[in-house]
C-alpha cells in the first residue's frame, strides 16, 4: 500500500534569529538560503547574517550597497551571491576567520533593473541570475588557482525574454528558465532554445528539473507549474507528456504538524467535519523534496506532491504569510514575511510512530495510531518493523486506557499476523478470546472445524490474511452461548463510531453475516440462540456479470438524477471518475451515458444536454488549448446545443442573416469566450462566426477582438446592437473622440429604428418595441457613459450637433450638473 506522510520535528528559529538583531529593531531579514553547512540571511541593512544549520549565529558580513533582495549559496558553500535594491550583484567568499577581512566583489546593473532570482550551477565558479526586465545572464568568477580568493566576475547575457524571470534551474548543459508568460528550455552547449508547450500564461509560475537516480525505472523529467493547481510533466526534449491536475485532489483536510503535547485529536476531529473545497492555486516556485516528491508553496500553505503517482501527499496551512521555502533532503525550511524561520521534516507515519517508540513517547504514539487506524492496520500486516509498537499495549493496560486500547486493537491484531503469534489481551468490563496460530516454517495453518468460527478481538478476524484454499473463506459472525453474547455486548459498548466505520470498510458487506446494529439488537433482545450455519451450505445465487464500464455508467446516471438541484455537489461526486479518462475517452464515455439516459426515459436531446452540462461543470476552460481537435469540436457542438435559441427570438439582418437583436443570456459564457479566443488566435475566423451565428450572446467577445484591431465601425455596431451598458462602458475606455462621434451617429439611427449589421454593415429596420426592451436605449444612459470617457466640452459639442434628433426632456438635469462639475 502507498505510504502516508506527516510533518514532524518542528523547529522555531525565532529566538536564535533575534539575537543578532536585539539592538537593531529597525533591521529586518528579507531573504534566506540554506546549504549543507549554513543558513544565511540577507537583511534590510544590506548585511549578511551567517548561522549554522542548528541556528547558532556565526558571523556578520557588513555591506553598504542597499537592502538585500535575493541570495543563493553555492553548492560547496564557499560563495554567496546576492543582489541589492541598488541594482547590484555581489559575491561573498565565505570565510569565518575573525582576523580575515570579508571579501565581497560587486558588479553594477542598469539602475532600473532588479534581480528576481539567482541560481548556482554545480560548478562553484558560475551562476545564473534573472531580472525584472526578462533578461537571464551567466556570471563567471575568476580566482587564484587553488585559492578561494576572488579576483573578478564577468557577466554574459544569455536570454532576453518578455517578462520578469521567476525561477531558474539547470542540469548539465540544459538550462530551464520560467518567466511570467512561459518556460524556456535551453541547451547551452548547442545554443538551442525551445518553448515548453504552446499555451501562454500570465503570472509567476515556477519550473524545475527532477533528475532520477534510476533512469531505466523512472525517467528524469521537468515539471512546470501551470494555472489552476496544474503541473506539466515534460521530457528533456521539451515536449509536454501529461498534465497533472491537483485542484480537485486538494479538496482534503490540511495536515497538522505533529508536535509533542499538541491537541491534534480534537483539531483533527473538528477538521474532518468541515467540507474542503478544491483549491485553485498559483505556484511561483517549485522544487524537489527528497527522492520522490515536489514541494510548492503559496503565501498561505505548503504543498507536497507525488508527481510519479499524480497524487497529493499532503498540504499544510499552519504557517502564516510564507515568503520563501527551501528543501534539504526531507527537511523543509519556511521563511515568513515577518522574518521568522521554521523547519519541519516530512516522514512516513510508520517511521514517525517507530521513532516515538524509540524515544519512549508512548502516549503520543498511541494517539498517532488512533488518528490513523486504517493506515497502521494495513501497514502492520506487511511490515515486520511495526512489532516495535507492542509495548504500547501493556502501557495502555497499566494506565487503564481501555478506550484508547480498544480504538487501536485492530492494529495489534495485524501485528500478531505479521509476527506469527496472537497476543492475549485483557481489559476491564469484559474479556476477549484469541486463537493462537502458528505461521512459521511455511506450514499450513490448521483449519477450524466445519461450521465453527472463532470470534477474535471485536470480531475483526476478517482483517487477517485469507486462508489457503480448502479453508472456509471467512468467519460467520454468529456465536452461541452466553459467553458469546457477552463478548458482542461488551465490544459494542466500548467501540467508537469511527472503529465501527473502519470495520465496515475493511469487511465487505457481502462477507458479513449481519449488519452491526442488527447483531447488537439480536443479542441484546435475548432471542433464542440459533445453530451456527456455514455459508458453504447455502451458496448465494450468482449475480449477472457487469463490466466495470457499465458500473461506471450506471453510477454516473444515478449521480446525475439525484443531483439535479445541487450542481456543485454533483460535480464533486463524479469529478474523480472523469479524472481517470483522457479527453477523447471522456467524450466516448459521455456518449454512452447519453444512451443510458435515453434507455431510462429521457429524450435524446435532453440526454445530450444533461451530459454536456456534466462535462462543462467539470471542464477546466484552459484545457481547451491543449485537447485534440475532436474533443474541441465536441465541446463546441455542446456549447451551441446548450445555448440554442428559437429563430423567432433573434432579429437578423435583412441582407446576410447576421444576428442584430437577441437574448444576451448565455450558458457557460466564459467557456464560449475561450473557444472564440482559440479560433481567433489560430486564424479560424469562419469558425468564430459559425459559433456567433448560433450563439449571438458571444458578440461581446467578438467586439473586443475588433477593438484590439482598431476596427471601430464593427465595434460600435456590435455594442449598440448588444444593448448592455456594461459593454459600452468597457470598450468606451479605448474610444477616441472620433469613435464616440461615430457612436453618436449610429445611436441616433438606432433611435429611429435602424440597426447596422456588424457583418455586412448594411442598415436593417427594427420595430420600436424591440428597442424599448432595455434601459440602454435611452439618451440618459448613453450620455452618462459617454461623459465618463470624454470631456464635458466634447460631450456637449456632440449633443449640440445632434440636438435636432434628441426629443425634448430626453436628458435629465442631473446630466448637465455632472457636466458643470466635470468642467
Amino acid at each position: 500500500m502507498a505510504d502516508a506522510y506527516c510533518l514532524t520535528n518542528f523547529i522555531d528559529f525565532s529566538l536564535s534569529l533575534s539575537l543578532p538583531l536585539k539592538h537593531h529593531n529597525r533591521i529586518k531579514y528579507t531573504c534566506f538560503d540554506i546549504s549543507d553547512s549554513y543558513i544565511i540571511f540577507g537583511a534590510s541593512s544590506g548585511s549578511l547574517y551567517l548561522f549554522n544549520r542548528n541556528g547558532k549565529f556565526l558571523h556578520l558580513i557588513p555591506n553598504k550597497h542597499g537592502a538585500i533582495t535575493s541570495l543563493s549559496i553555492s553548492a560547496n558553500s564557499k560563495y554567496v551571491a546576492f543582489s541589492t535594491q541598488r541594482s547590484l550583484i555581489c559575491v561573498y567568499a565565505v570565510n569565518l576567520s575573525a582576523q580575515a577581512t570579508p571579501q565581497v566583489i560587486v558588479t553594477h546593473l542598469d539602475q532600473a533593473v532588479q534581480v528576481s532570482c539567482i541560481h548556482w550551477t554545480q560548478d562553484e565558479k558560475q551562476f545564473y541570475y534573472g531580472d525584472s526586465r526578462g533578461q537571464v545572464s551567466l556570471v563567471l568568477l575568476s580566482s587564484f588557482i587553488g585559492h578561494s580568493l576572488l579576483l573578478n566576475m564577468t557577466v554574459h547575457p544569455l536570454l532576453y525574454l518578455d517578462s520578469p524571470i521567476v525561477q531558474i534551474d539547470d542540469f548539465e548543459s540544459l538550462l530551464l528558465v520560467s518567466n511570467c508568460t512561459k518556460c524556456i528550455l535551453c541547451n547551452t552547449e548547442y545554443e538551442e532554445y525551445k518553448q515548453i508547450g504552446n499555451r501562454p500564461r500570465d503570472g509567476a509560475f515556477g519550473a524545475c528539473f527532477f533528475v532520477s537516480p534510476q533512469e531505466s525505472l523512472q525517467p528524469s523529467r521537468i515539471y512546470c507549474a501551470r494555472p489552476g493547481s496544474r503541473v506539466w510533466e515534460v521530457d528533456f526534449e521539451g515536449e509536454v507528456i501529461q498534465t497533472h491536475q491537483f485542484k480537485a485532489a486538494l479538496a482534503t483536510a490540511p495536515a497538522r504538524i505533529q508536535r509533542p503535547g499538541s491537541a491534534n485529536d480534537e483539531q483533527d476531529a473538528n477538521t474532518e467535519l468541515l467540507e474542503h473545497q478544491p483549491q485553485n492555486l498559483q505556484f511561483a516556485k517549485i522544487q524537489r523534496l527528497g527522492e520522490d516528491f515536489l514541494l510548492a508553496f503559496t503565501e498561505l500553505g505548503l504543498y507536497v506532491f507525488d508527481v510519479r503517482r499524480s497524487a497529493v501527499v499532503l498540504w499544510c496551512n499552519q504557517f502564516e504569510r510564507i515568503a520563501d521555502c527551501r528543501s534539504a533532503g526531507s527537511e523543509i525550511f519556511v521563511f515568513t514575511q515577518s522574518g521568522a524561520l521554521y523547519s519541519v521534516q516530512l516522514q512516513t507515519l510508520q517511521s514517525h510512530a517507530v521513532s516515538l517508540i524509540q524515544q519512549s513517547k508512548l502516549l503520543p504514539c498511541a494517539n498517532l495510531l488512533r488518528q490513523n487506524v486504517r493506515y497502521f492496520a494495513d501497514k502492520a500486516r506487511e511490515d515486520y518493523e511495526l512489532k516495535q509498537l507492542n509495548p504500547l499495549k501493556q502501557l495502555l493496560i497499566e494506565r487503564q486506557e481501555y478506550e484508547l486500547l480498544n480504538d487501536i486493537s485492530v492494529i495489534f491484531d495485524s501485528i500478531s499476523q505479521c509476527t506469527g503469534s496472537a497476543l492475549d489481551t485483557q481489559s476491564s468490563g469484559g474479556s476477549s478470546a484469541t486463537t493462537e496460530r502458528s505461521l512459521s516454517g511455511g506450514s499450513a495453518t490448521k483449519a477450524a472445524p466445519k461450521g465453527v468460527y472463532v470470534l477474535e478481538n471485536a470480531f475483526c478476524d476478517n482483517l487477517k490474511q485469507t486462508p489457503k484454499s480448502g479453508h472456509f473463506k471467512d468467519a460467520l459472525l454468529t456465536v452461541t452461548g452466553k459467553f458469546g453474547k457477552n463478548i458482542i455486548k461488551y465490544k459494542f459498548n466500548i467501540f467508537a463510531e469511527e472503529q465501527q466505520q473502519l470495520v465496515r470498510e475493511l469487511i465487505p458487506a457481502s462477507e458479513r453475516s449481519l449488519p452491526f446494529k442488527d447483531i447488537k439488537a439480536r443479542y441484546e433482545s435475548g432471542a433464542e440462540e440459533e445453530e451456527i450455519v456455514s455459508r458453504c451450505k447455502r451458496p448465494a445465487p450468482q449475480a449477472p456479470h457487469i463490466s466495470p464500464e457499465e458500473k461506471t455508467l450506471y453510477n454516473l446516471y444515478l449521480i446525475a438524477k439525484s443531483a439535479k438541484f445541487s450542481r456543485t455537489q454533483c460535480v464533486d461526486r463524479y469529478r474523480a471518475v472523469f479524472d481517470e479518462y483522457a479527453a477523447g475517452e471522456l467524450v466516448n464515455l459521455l456518449e454512452k451515458l447519453a444512451q443510458v439516459m435515453v434507455e431510462h426515459g429521457d429524450t435524446p436531446d435532453q440526454a445530450k444536454r444533461n451530459c454536456y452540462e456534466m462535462y462543462f461543470d467539470y471542464l477546466d476552460q484552459d484545457l481547451i488549448w491543449e485537447v485534440d481537435e475532436l474533443a474541441r469540436d465536441h465541446i463546441t457542438a455542446g456549447f451551441v446545443l446548450l445555448n440554442a435559441q428559437e429563430n423567432s427570438e433573434i432579429v437578423r439582418c435583412e441582407h446576410c442573416s447576421f444576428p442584430l437583436r437577441f437574448d444576451t443570456s448565455c450558458h457557460y459564457h466564459d467557456l464560449g469566450a475561450v473557444l472564440l479566443r482559440y479560433f481567433w488566435s489560430r486564424g479560424e475566423q469562419l469558425k468564430c462566426f459559425d459559433v456567433v451565428q448560433a450563439v449571438p450572446a458571444l458578440l461581446d467577445v467578438l467586439a473586443k477582438f475588433y477593438l484590439a484591431e482598431q476596427n471601430i465601425p464593427k465595434v460600435v455596431a456590435i455594442v449598440l446592437n448588444y444593448g448592455l451598458p456594461d459593454l459600452l462602458a468597457d470598450v468606451g475606455k479605448q474610444f477616441s473622440v472620433g469613435a464616440w462621434a461615430r457612436c453618436f451617429e449610429q445611436f441616433v439611427d438606432l433611435q429611429r429604428g435602424q440597426l447596422i449589421c456588424a457583418n455586412c454593415e448594411c442598415v436593417s429596420g427594427v420595430e420600436r418595441e424591440q428597442l424599448g426592451r432595455h434601459f440602454f436605449y435611452n439618451w440618459n444612459c448613453f450620455l452618462n457613459i459617454a461623459l465618463d470617457h470624454m470631456t464635458a466640452r466634447d460631450t456637449l459639442a456632440l449633443i449640440f450637433k445632434w440636438s435636432s434628433y434628441i426629443p425634448n426632456d430626453a436628458i435629465d438635469r442631473e446630466f448637465y450638473s455632472r457636466c458643470l462639475l466635470k468642467g
